[in-house]
């Protein structure tokens, strides 16, 4: 479906149990978190970056923070909130980097075109989730319920057929409409549907 559909499933239980040990400094329990949420944050960065070193750079240096700052990790009660956090400031903080350098060297040289960003480098984060949040008002309640339970809650096809009394065909007819209504409609506002799928996932 998804880059959602190939990142390393944790149980709450495990992740509890992971976060104090990498607290404590155990690499290879961050080395599990590492794998099940770098794939997701590199998802994230490349709705926004092109340069794929500039991606893993930043990748690397959340991650990085994250061990850095490990002790804390006890009193963090969402890693995936956590993490996602700290990747989205990071860009933020990259894309202002980038502004100040691309205005610096404008002002080296008076053939130098700078590049149009808007003036609040977070709002370029900001407006863009905001839009795909509102992909989902286009939505039915129902469509819309049962396109959450199966990326934002990560059930299964059967689980939320058993739960809406609903047959796994009529379930798998209301996706399909659900996701091309969205991807048409996020296209439209040059919007990424997979960010839309990660904000979801995010999401407390």
């Amino acid at each position: 479906m998804s880059a959602l559909n190939v990142h390393i499933r944790i149980t709450e239980e495990e992740e509890r149990h992971l976060l104090s040990n990498v607290a404590t400094g155990d690499w290879q329990a961050f080395t599990r978190l590492y794998e099940a949420y770098s794939p997701l944050i590199i998802h994230y960065l490349q709705v926004y970056l092109t340069d794929k070193h500039d991606v893993e750079e930043i990748g690397q240096e959340v991650f990085l923070k994250v061990w850095k700052k490990r002790e804390i990790l006890v009193t963090v009660r969402s890693f995936k909130n956590y993490v996602f956090i700290m990747a989205r400031n990071a860009l933020n903080d990259f894309l202002k980097a980038r502004q100040a350098l691309l205005q610096k060297q404008a002002g080296y040289s008076k053939d130098y075109v700078l590049p149009h960003y808007s003036a609040d480098d977070k709002l370029i984060t900001d407006q863009y989730e905001s839009i795909a949040r509102s992909g989902l008002d286009i939505l039915s309640e129902k469509q819309r319920r049962i396109f959450l339970l199966r990326t934002r809650d990560e059930m299964t096809i059967q689980e939320i057929a058993d739960a809406e009394g609903m047959s796994v065909g009529g379930v798998h007819k209301s996706l399909q409409q659900s996701t091309q209504q969205l991807k048409d409609y996020l296209a439209r506002n040059g919007i990424s549907f997979t960010l839309l799928l990660l904000i979801l996932f995010f999401q407390p």
